[in-house]
């Protein structure tokens, strides 16, 4: 480490700067040109890829690993030709960038992440199809892809292929959390319809590389950032300690903590009573609104605007309170 300078020092120098004695200039010529490296800083882009270093998340290689071979067998078997499914990349981005990188023709799958309720994307590339729906439709394959979107027609057919695609995705995360689905919400061709999130949001991609006949291209799966966080713990050990977390639920443990951290509005209700729109609009100051309720029974203690606890009216320390003396049942809402 470099000397520190001490405050004589640091006065010093900047009195040599105030009267012209020092010359930066000058300083700047002497330095080493080892040092002057030293200085030389690197461009930094904030919404660039950073992938996930390898072997980082066991995991989730197992997962993709695992995804890719069911992928490749079911794909196969519907749509009649042989499809080649392989683990490609996982990176982190965000979302807006990731947005921007879509070209049509595309086909996206708007997805509901549940228990959780975030959104993610499922996307396939036009290319691959196009091959897809003209194998599944009896041709050869081989033929140019024609420069058009998807027609209504040629998207239901995709979107009972993509059935597929999501059950087994959504059985390979469920080796992490039994209650983990994908619901779809509705699918587009264009990506400036798939914004279902914030464009400043991080998301991590998970991108096969796919193969159907001569066509190349990518199926990617954008999750928002939470999903990793949720089970990182669990891709960083792998599966080997199954038996251990086999059962319990991330979903429902972090929901659970969430949940407590909700402020709510606690209303005491002394009395309720009933007047004509004429009598309330002709209320003016000093007017006594009478009530039937005695300040020493129990009344009503509303949670959200519902009935929940009952209580008395007192003071502690010198403040009003009220004390819970029961909880309101179901049946007596």
């Amino acid at each position: 480490m470099s000397q520190i300078l001490s405050s004589d020092e640091i006065d010093a120098l900047m009195a040599g700067l105030e009267e012209g004695s020092i010359n930066l200039d000058e300083i700047e010529e002497n330095i080493p040109a080892a040092a002057q490296d030293d200085k030389k800083v690197t461009a930094f882009v904030f919404g660039q890829k950073t992938a996930i270093r390898a072997g980082a998340l066991p995991g989730l290689d197992l997962i993709n690993e695992h995804l890719a071979s069911q992928l490749s067998f079911k794909l196969t078997q519907k749509v009649g030709r042989e499809v080649h499914v392989q683990p490609k990349t996982t990176i982190n981005q965000v979302f807006g960038r990731y947005l921007h990188s879509l070209e049509p023709p595309i086909f996206i799958n708007i997805l509901r992440v549940e228990p959780s309720q975030d959104m993610a994307l499922l996307s396939i590339d036009g290319e691959v199809m196009y091959r897809v729906l003209e194998g599944f439709f009896g041709g050869s394959g081989e033929s140019e892809r024609p420069f058009r979107n998807f027609s209504s027609f040629e998207m239901k057919v995709i979107d009972r292929i993509m059935d597929v695609t999501r059950e087994q995705i959504e059985l390979s995360w469920k080796k992490l959390d039994s209650s983990f689905r994908l619901v779809l919400t509705r699918w587009e061709n264009q990506p400036q319809f798939a914004a279902v999130m914030p464009l400043d949001d991080n998301v991590f991609l998970i991108t096969f590389a796919i193969e159907v006949g001569e066509a190349e291209g990518s199926l990617t799966i954008c999750f928002p950032s939470v999903i990793l966080e949720l089970f990182k713990q669990q891709l960083k050990v792998g599966f080997q300690q199954k038996e251990a977390i086999e059962g319990s639920s991330v979903w429902m443990t972090s929901m659970i903590h969430q949940l407590g951290l909700v402020g709510l509005r606690v209303d005491p209700v002394v009395d309720q009573v009933s007047m004509s729109l004429r009598d309330m609009l002709n209320l003016k100051e000093g007017d006594v609104i009478m009530l039937n309720h005695d300040m020493t029974e129990e009344m009503s203690i509303q949670v959200g605007g519902l009935p929940k606890y009952k209580g008395v009216a007192g003071v502690v320390n010198g403040k009003r309170a009220m004390r819970v003396t029961r909880i309101v049942k179901e049946d007596e809402e």
